[in-house]
């Protein structure tokens, strides 16, 4: 029989307690687990397959790279240090704690090749089952996904002021100030579109310089990012992003993406978790939040699951999108920003988000990159295992279920 504490809380709050599902934590575990694996912490030489753990004698070629791609200076990878933090607390495993930590002193401790490398013109080769260069955007900043670990080079340098990382910062901020800018001051892409995924590349390193400096015009940089993307990009109706907006005819493009909104609520929670209560905004920010949490439920399939396109009943679940959903729908109970009945919203999804998970730990049914296009260029994506895209979801996910086990959710702002 459950302990007299849970039966109290239960009928409190009967939308928002469960007893916490120890199948739920070994299946987080089985999945850290295998990221840890895979995490070789080697370069390899991709035009012989041998491996290396010093690069000091290596000699100069295209072909010696990162070997694993859960190594590489990717947004994917910054989001899996997110969920790998989450799930250290969630399991009470402290080594998972300092997982991206790990990988950035991996990457500057060979970072003297790769600027050797960079300085000859050589790209180094691609990484897994990407086309890119795993370390390329840490020189070359061209568009606003390409910032990568820049959130936590920001949180090390705060922590260790380590000079090794300001050369990087310095160029970072050089970049963003340079980036073309829609009249009231939101931020796109040199080709003339604002993309639901560009907030998210710049809100968390932003929240990070605000908590590092204390300058509030960071805060305030990151509200107008929000703002802004909600002007162009939300639907009231659906309570759905667009993915994208057309800069010259001034019109959304592209259709109602799952991730595309995932990427949104990831960042809608990343900045209401750094807003102070007396901030001016930060009333129109839940709101926003809130409207979103709506419109993701009336979206939500029956299963639990959501779909690749949320109007489109054909289209398949999509893993990474669901993992977001859930992680900020229950994020949002747990921190009093929602109200409990979308805990049952979050648990179903979770539900079906589990059954994604492959035996070894492995995720199935990712979206692969995509760019804007028409209905059936959508359906049409490639739904691939193992993609960077699906891990960070998962863990964030996970483990924000099992916080919701554990206590009553906060009393809704």
């Amino acid at each position: 029989m459950p302990p007299l504490r849970v039966l109290v809380l239960a009928a409190l709050f009967p939308a928002a307690i469960a007893a916490r599902d120890p199948a739920d934590a070994e299946l987080l575990r089985r999945v850290a687990t295998e990221i840890q694996a895979r995490t070789t912490g080697r370069l390899i030489d991709r035009a012989t397959g041998e491996t290396f753990t010093a690069s000091t004698a290596l000699p100069l070629k295209a072909e010696i790279s990162i070997e694993s791609k859960f190594n590489a200076w990717f947004y994917q990878t910054w989001l899996l240090t997110d969920g790998m933090r989450r799930a250290a607390e969630a399991l009470g495993e402290p080594a998972l704690r300092n997982y991206g930590e790990r990988n950035l002193e991996f990457i500057y401790r060979h970072l003297p090749y790769f600027e050797r490398q960079h300085a000859a013109g050589l790209k180094a080769a691609p990484v897994g089952d990407g086309a890119l260069s795993p370390i390329a955007f840490h020189f070359k900043l061209t568009d606003l996904w390409h910032t990568g670990l820049a959130p936590l080079v920001v949180e090390r340098h705060t922590a260790t002021r380590d000079a090794r990382y300001e050369p990087y910062l310095t160029r970072l901020a050089d970049y963003l100030a340079r980036v073309p800018r829609l009249p009231d001051g939101t931020l796109h892409r040199a080709r003339g579109r604002l993309m639901a995924d560009d907030p998210y590349m710049v809100v968390p390193y932003l929240v990070r310089m605000h908590r590092a400096t204390g300058d509030a015009a960071y805060l305030d940089e990151a509200v107008r990012q929000v703002l802004g993307t909600r002007q162009r990009l939300f639907s009231p109706e659906q309570g759905w992003y667009r993915h994208a907006w057309d800069v010259k005819t001034g019109t959304p493009l592209g259709e109602f993406w799952g991730r595309a909104n995932g990427w949104m609520i990831l960042t809608e929670v990343e900045l209401l978790s750094a807003l102070p209560a007396a901030h001016p905004q930060r009333a129109e920010v839940l709101a926003l939040f809130r409207a979103h949490a709506e419109g993701l439920r009336r979206a939500q399939d029956p299963a639990g699951g959501w779909h690749q396109l949320l109007d489109r009943r054909e289209a398949w679940i999509e893993t990474s999108a669901t993992g977001m959903f859930v992680y900020g729908l229950a994020r949002g109970v747990n921190e009093g920003w929602l109200e409990a009945t979308f805990a049952a919203d979050a648990r179903r999804g979770w539900t079906a988000l589990k059954g994604k998970i492959t035996a070894d730990g492995d995720i199935e049914d990712v979206c692969g990159s995509t760019d804007v296009g028409n209905v059936d260029y959508y359906l049409k994506r490639p739904r691939l295992r193992g993609d960077l895209h699906g891990f960070g979801p998962f863990l964030l996910s996970g483990a924000e279920i099992m916080r919701l086990a554990e206590a009553p959710p906060r009393r809704p702002d």
